[in-house]
């Protein structure tokens, strides 16, 4: 159908237009997903009326309802940024449903979850990959002052490493002991899964200190930019870290009080994600589907 042609390239255009703009400025403006939205529902209501399926519109309101609650999950659990999760909800909207023309092109193993959901799963799985790369890719370039980092959380976690150490080694054990071969591979496969999420977080958290803590001028700070510490003017607490982002009003004050430079944590450029899992499910469908 035209309107699936139709869709795809403006779901295209604006991922495209999000990825340049994310890259160059680290800022998802709300427009590109609102235009998502507007022009998604917009083209789905006149295709329904004109050819009376009301469900290629009511399908992307359900979808669009689904991923604002998704969406706004991931915001407050801190685990994307405010344009992050609503590109999310204009893509629900714009590819609510698979379209049938590339079905003559590809054969992607779709399941019986709503499109949407195979993008977000596939988004989780590419991300996922992505961030250990490019966490990977940083500790290389800034290697000097990592392994400086590094050092000084393992200094900091020495008793809680211990401690987990000492665990780790009491399920080998038992492991050892016991004859059942299920709760053998239980017992090992959660002492070395223990151990690796202890070094990962503190791998993360010494990248996080080497090379996404930076400094910049209030005039340079966007709404949703992570504050790293509590603002003082004249020993007095002006702004207290928000817990989900700075917003203009709180810019503002900074200006007003003239405070020269705030610290804050620079996230990952995400949305090249988005554009890879997209494609990704266009092509070959739910990636899980190809394990399980």
């Amino acid at each position: 159908m035209i309107i699936d042609i139709t869709l795809l390239v403006l779901g295209f255009i604006g991922l495209i237009i999000a990825n340049y703009s994310d890259i160059k400025t680290t800022e998802v403006p709300d427009w590109i997903s609102y235009s998502l939205i507007i022009s998604g529902l917009s083209l789905r209501i006149l295709h329904s009326l004109a050819y009376n399926i009301s469900s290629y519109t009511t399908i992307a309101l359900v979808n669009l309802g689904i991923f604002f609650i998704v969406g706004n999950i991931m915001y407050y659990s801190r685990q994307w940024g405010g344009g992050d999760a609503k590109l999310l909800m204009g893509l629900s909207v714009i590819f609510a449903t698979y379209p049938q023309e590339l079905l003559k092109i590809f054969t992607p193993k779709l399941d019986s979850f709503y499109f949407p959901i195979t993008i977000f799963i596939n988004i989780l799985l590419v991300g996922i990959a992505y961030s250990l790369f490019f966490i990977m890719y940083l500790s290389i370039i800034h290697r000097k002052e990592f392994l400086k980092e590094f050092k000084l959380y393992l200094q900091k976690t020495k008793s809680p490493r211990k401690t987990i150490l000492i665990l780790s080694i009491l399920l080998i054990v038992l492991a050892i002991i016991l004859s059942d071969l299920i709760i053998k591979l239980t017992l090992f496969s959660t002492s070395i899964l223990i151990l690796f999420l202890l070094y990962l977080w503190i791998y993360i958290k010494a990248i996080e200190k080497s090379a996404m803590y930076k400094k910049v001028s209030p005039s340079k700070l966007i709404e949703g930019d992570w504050l790293i510490h509590n603002i003082f003017h004249n020993k007095k607490i002006i702004l207290k870290k928000p817990i989900y982002g700075i917003t203009k009003k709180q810019i503002a004050l900074l200006k007003k009080y003239k405070i020269k430079s705030v610290e804050i944590k620079q996230g990952l450029v995400f949305t090249p994600t988005f554009l890879i899992a997209v494609i990704i499910s266009l092509i070959f469908g739910n990636i899980l589907n190809y394990f399980f």
